[in-house]
């Protein structure tokens, strides 16, 4: 029985962006399972000029205070999410920007 390596979501995120000479991007959110009291991380990169790629490391499912998962350390998998972009716009204001962000249609084809 093999035991596998515990990382978590920051060390995962921190070496991909290192690997790619910081070129890429790292976001960071509240966490789900504890309501928002830890920061989870990603990693995120352009793949070309319509699509990104999102690696983050998360804790196995429902395993929460077992070997398995310790909130710092964790035996978890990696989630990759492929987005395509649907459009890109540039406004002259913060306001217009917010009221694109809001308000505006995401369905039009670049």
């Amino acid at each position: 029985m093999s035991t596998r390596v515990r990382l978590n979501c920051w060390i995962v995120a921190m070496w991909l962006w290192l690997s790619s000479l910081g070129r890429q991007y790292i976001w960071i959110r509240r966490s789900h399972a504890f309501g928002g009291l830890i920061p989870h991380f990603g990693y995120a990169a352009r793949a070309g000029w319509r699509h990104m790629q999102v690696i983050e490391y998360v804790p196995p499912p429902k395993r929460r205070w077992t070997r398995d998962d310790f909130v710092i350390g964790f035996a978890g998998s990696y989630r990759v999410w492929h987005f395509r972009v649907l459009a890109v716009r540039r406004h002259e204001s913060m306001a217009q920007a917010l009221a694109d962000h809001y308000w505006g249609r995401h369905d039009r084809p670049l």
